[in-house]
């Protein structure tokens, strides 16, 4: 059977076979070593040791973070975007925000900042929760009162999830469009029964 909506595989927990997992995580995170880490100097280039000393800042991809951090070999700068003054920005008005200039999967990449048990992540969580509420209207509204050609331009600002909403928006309308015109396929006779009938016709007739 061929699906009719678009596939929306969104876990916000790390997966491995997940290509956009691995593309998000990938983000640059300054961090700075709680202990020295032998053979590692190489990440810092400012240093000439061979060792990683303690108090050494460098940037990492994400997804080593969550277990360095839980090791507490680690401390982390939170990604700029959500920090305080930034959810400020989101709670005065997250309409007009290219949340996809902030990162192309800025509500994925959040959450797995705030599961890593920050004095920020309840905050953190409510304020991405109540972006995709207060953004979600005006993505649906998009996607039902825009032609082909402006789409395009419409998603340009929307993140990896709200593009994916805004494609429901569009197949959903559009299937509900082709309902009310009677183009809609019509309800055939399931295979099973249609030869269940033909059989007990054939006993009939002998």
């Amino acid at each position: 059977m061929v699906a009719l909506w678009p596939t929306i595989l969104v876990g916000y927990t790390p997966n491995y076979f997940s290509i956009e997992d691995i593309v998000l995580q990938d983000v640059r995170v300054s961090c700075k070593f709680e202990v020295s880490v032998p053979k590692l100097g190489m990440l810092d280039q400012s240093a000439d040791d061979q060792d990683l000393k303690q108090g050494s800042k460098v940037e990492l991809p994400f997804w080593m973070v969550p277990t360095l951090h839980a090791k507490k070999v680690i401390t982390f700068e939170i990604p700029r975007h959500y920090k305080v003054n930034y959810r400020q920005i989101l709670q005065a008005d997250s309409i007009v925000v290219d949340l996809h200039k902030w990162g192309p999967y800025f509500y994925d990449l959040g959450l797995h900042v705030a599961n890593l048990d920050l004095k920020d992540s309840l905050d953190i969580k409510k304020s991405l929760v109540q972006t995709l509420l207060n953004r979600l209207r005006h993505i649906m509204d998009m996607s039902q009162h825009s032609t082909h050609h402006e789409t395009v331009h419409l998603i340009a600002n929307l993140d990896e999830l709200e593009r994916k909403l805004f494609g429901v928006g569009q197949l959903s309308f559009r299937s509900y469009k082709e309902w009310v015109r009677r183009e809609s396929s019509k309800i055939n006779t399931a295979a099973l029964v249609a030869s269940h009938r033909k059989r007990k016709f054939a006993e009939v007739t002998v």
